[in-house]
């Protein structure tokens, strides 16, 4: 259904994070193509972490507005569907990011005119984001949260060469983590069920940084998450389980478990470093679960 005319788009961005500038250009472009076709438009700048929350949800407290678009990586992405959780507002997707992994898994627009054109129709698709519970409250992911190895990189890699290089400052990070990270088991409670694991991720895709397979399908339309546990621990096993990644062959790792689960629980060790759609998220314990209101996201219009 095409959005009515009366309402109106806000688009949220973030100058101060990496490629800043270049995120304002296209922030600018899909505004010019929305008000081309009619539609208002304003666009919003973030101050610091977590202010796109705060932006999305007086968008949706001012009332008219039919559309929020996140402008950035899966991290802005996170907490502008924070901020409009247990609304009516569709969230849109400007990916210009790092990794951009929710919209590679949704196949959403790349570019500012189809994603206009979307938002113009109204064509959506439904997902159902997880809430991750820590000692800090609930907070919505739509694409995963981890504790174990990865949680740890994200943890330790530098906000600076971050914005310098981009995806490879996860790369030095990771050389950095192979040797220093200690590796504890954790406990993981999968629907009721206790499981042991070097690492674990809770996901909603299929997708890992970018393309590359994390398990073998997607649960961001059911009320459901994929629980990926690596059994082996230590610098090679995790050299290995990067180069599965890598080559596509992660699910089918004999040491790699993957379940469907409505419900994960890691209790112990507590302290662990989470990460949370790819930002750092808290310390263990942690329990996830499944929200009890899906979210609407802008997808590209029919061919035609």
């Amino acid at each position: 259904m095409a959005m009515n005319a009366s309402r109106s788009v806000t688009i949220i961005v973030n100058p101060a994070a990496a490629a800043g500038r270049r995120r304002s250009g296209h922030a600018t472009r899909l505004a010019a193509a929305l008000r081309r076709a009619g539609v208002a438009v304003q666009i919003v700048h973030t101050r610091d972490r977590g202010h796109a929350t705060e932006l999305a949800r007086a968008a949706v407290r001012h009332g008219g507005c039919s559309h929020v678009v996140a402008t950035g990586g899966d991290g802005t992405v996170a907490e502008v569907a924070r901020g409009l959780a247990g609304s009516d507002v569709v969230l849109a997707v400007l990916p210009v990011g790092t990794a951009n992994v929710l919209a590679r898994e949704l196949d959403l627009p790349f570019d500012e005119r189809t994603l206009a054109r979307g938002i113009i129709a109204g064509t959506t698709t439904t997902v159902w984001p997880g809430v991750l519970h820590t000692a800090q409250g609930p907070s919505l992911f739509v694409q995963m949260a981890g504790v174990g190895f990865d949680a740890h990189v994200v943890h330790t890699v530098s906000p600076r060469l971050k914005k310098a290089v981009g995806r490879a400052a996860y790369v030095v990070s990771v050389l950095r983590a192979l040797w220093g990270y200690r590796y504890p088991v954790l406990r993981v409670e999968v629907d009721g069920v206790m499981h042991g694991a070097s690492s674990a991720i809770i996901s909603k895709g299929a997708l890992y940084a970018g393309r590359h397979v994390l398990a073998p399908v997607s649960m961001q339309g059911e009320k459901a998450f994929s629980v990926v546990l690596f059994g082996n621990a230590g610098p090679w096993a995790t050299l290995r389980y990067g180069l599965a990644l890598l080559c596509g062959t992660l699910p089918r790792q004999k040491d790699v478990t993957v379940l469907r689960a409505k419900t994960v629980a890691i209790p112990a060790p507590t302290g662990l470093p989470v990460q949370s759609d790819g930002d750092a998220h808290g310390h263990t314990a942690i329990r996830a679960d499944i929200n009890d209101r899906p979210l609407r996201i802008a997808i590209c219009p029919p061919a035609g």
